[in-house]
């Protein structure tokens, strides 16, 4: 190479970092604690304006200390609900009041487990509706224990278990 062509090579790249290695890292850099943590306070603040209805339904619900053993039948539906109602049909305060109804009977009756029929949700505007909100009433009241879906020859996704406290 010549004088000129190295001057002429050295003001082509003049504004060119050099490379001290040649790999690529293609893993995601995480990002810095302070905009992680800022991130999830802003996503759990939209979660607490979001009207209950619309937030995501849980999928099932256990309180704590309930045995592994007693949380696998309730999920299999081994033990068989003692009473049940549908729900389909019904407009929100008509159904929640019909599940109280429903809840007072079974702890008179001194039942365990109940089957809640809810719907899926599929003929509706928008999103399901009793399902979350039957969901949401369950996980409020002292004497359920546990809900989770039931089995597909009781509803499946469209009906629920619910396991009382008795006594």
């Amino acid at each position: 190479m010549s004088t000129d062509d190295e001057s002429e090579m050295e003001r082509l790249i003049s504004g060119v970092k050099r490379l001290h290695s040649d790999r690529i890292n293609i893993y995601r850099q995480r990002p810095p604690a302070a905009r992680r943590v800022r991130a999830e306070a802003e996503r759990e603040e939209t979660q607490a304006t979001l009207p209950a209805v619309n937030r995501p339904a849980e999928d099932s619900y256990f309180t704590s200390g309930m045995q592994v053993r007693l949380q696998r039948k309730i999920r299999q539906g081994t033990l068989r609900p003692e009473l049940s109602i549908d729900l389909h049909g019904y407009r929100q305060a008509e159904a929640l009041q019909a599940l109280q109804h429903l809840l007072a009977e079974a702890l008179q009756r001194r039942c365990r487990m109940i089957l809640v029929i809810h719907g899926q949700g599929f003929r509706s505007q928008s999103d399901a509706v009793l399902k979350p909100l039957v969901h949401r009433w369950l996980s409020e009241q002292p004497e359920v224990l546990a809900w989770c879906p039931a089995q597909p020859r009781d509803g499946a996704a469209g009906a629920s278990y619910v396991y009382l406290r008795t006594g």
